[in-house]
């Protein structure tokens, strides 16, 4: 066998020798490049590997016949060749290099476009358990069950935010003093008749298209900042720390107003932290949306960009825009949804549970609106696609019946 495989590899590098070279542009710019890889992705059509290699399926082992170590191997012959032809196998983390070149042989005869401007990568996962191309190899699509417990991958790690926040303890001069002042009295501005209350609660974050920003305390408190346009380190580093003490300040007024004190405040918040109950299957089912989004955009980012580059008015980009911008944006909302429901909620809590249910929905609709003008332009990814807009409608459906009154909640401002 390692005669043969010796003269296999010989055979792949000759056909490595012969393989299309990347036409030079020296004198194109970036953009003109990414242009011409555009067209000549959309415009092409799909080739066997096989013929365009000139390799056929049955100069390759089988598994079965080979090592581990003749299979690696081979498989690294195998992948500079595809590299060579500018094709890449996008396969999940964790695959056995047995699986790789197992499903590499397996598809050897499937047409993929051949684009000689740029690397063409072929996606290998279809998000879809019961007919995984990889089983017992892979662990992703496991990842993704919706199983209410706290060995849930998501759970481990924390972020201490200790080395994060502003040292508050510090002396503030007259300057810090002044802005701690302000910021709080922004901060305030929510209770005065020209805001509108609560209305940042129950909003998408897109203040750009919004047509409220003149009625948003938060928009104005962002506007006021906006630190994080500074080209002052130094100043933005100050306003950063009024923001926090303003902050703290006004907690500690609001727990003195009730009676308790920071310590005691803080120590129930630690007993809490360590009673927490186990994540609620719709929060881990829209962690695992999330975590589906990003997969799915690296193995698809060639076929996207080049999407958008040649047809800039087909309107797939903004479908891609909606989609990641609630990529966390529904976990979130829906975390803090279940978390207001239940024994010894007060009517706030569940007040606020209806209406963070009702943005989340509302974002879960335009995403399955997204996905599906992504379907219309790109229908040869229906089975990964499909798999999406399968797991949107069911996290819909179950947010629904868990939460029935959130379609009636009524945003203020929005559905006033």
């Amino acid at each position: 066998m390692n005669t043969y495989i010796t003269q296999l590899i010989e055979l792949i590098d000759e056909a490595i020798s012969k393989s299309p070279r990347k036409s030079e542009h020296d004198d194109f710019e970036a953009e003109e490049v990414d242009d011409l890889f555009a067209q000549e992705f959309l415009q092409g059509k799909p080739e066997k590997i096989s013929e365009k290699i000139g390799i056929e399926k049955y100069n390759f082992p089988a598994t079965e016949k080979l090592t581990p170590a003749q299979t690696t191997t081979i498989l690294e012959a195998v992948e500079r060749l595809l590299r060579a032809y500018n094709w890449e196998f996008m396969f999940p983390e964790d695959v056995t290099d047995i699986a790789k070149y197992q499903f590499i042989i397996d598809n050897w005869d499937s047409k993929h476009i051949f684009c000689q401007q740029g690397i063409v990568q072929v996606e290998t996962c279809k998000f879809d358990e019961q007919h995984c191309p990889f089983p017992g190899h892979c662990q992703v699509c496991h990842s993704f069950k919706c199983e209410n417990d706290n060995s849930h991958h998501l759970h481990k790690g924390q972020v201490d935010f200790t080395k994060l926040t502003p040292d508050l303890e510090r002396e503030e001069d007259a300057h810090l003093r002044e802005e701690i002042d302000r910021f709080k009295a922004l901060m305030k501005q929510p209770k005065g008749d020209h805001f509108i209350v609560g209305i940042h609660n129950y909003c998408d974050g897109r203040c750009h298209n919004c047509n409220f920003t003149d009625k948003c305390s938060s928009f104005a408190l962002h506007e006021e900042l906006d630190y994080a346009h500074s080209n002052d380190h130094e100043t933005s580093n100050q306003q950063l720390t009024a923001i926090f003490r303003a902050t703290s300040e006004l907690i500690e007024e609001e727990l003195s107003k009730k009676g308790i004190s920071v310590d005691e405040a803080l120590e129930q918040i630690d007993k809490e932290e360590t009673s927490r109950l186990p994540k609620h299957a719709l929060e881990i089912q829209s962690e695992s949306y999330a975590e589906k989004i990003n997969r799915w955009l690296e193995s698809n980012q060639m076929e996207l960009e080049s999407r958008i580059v040649a047809e800039a008015d087909s309107g797939i980009k903004d479908n891609i825009e909606s989609i990641t911008w609630f990529q966390l944006f529904i976990p979130a909302k829906i975390s803090r949804a279940v978390k207001g429901i239940g024994e010894n909620k007060t009517e706030c809590d569940i007040f606020d549970a209806h209406g963070s249910a009702k943005v989340a929905l509302l974002a879960i609709d335009e995403c399955i609106h997204a996905w599906e003008g992504i379907l219309q332009f790109i229908p040869r990814k229906e089975d990964s696609i499909l798999s999406m807009l399968k797991h949107l409608a069911k996290l819909r459906n179950d947010l629904e019946e868990f939460i029935p009154e959130a379609r009636d909640f009524i945003r203020p401002g929005f559905d006033e």
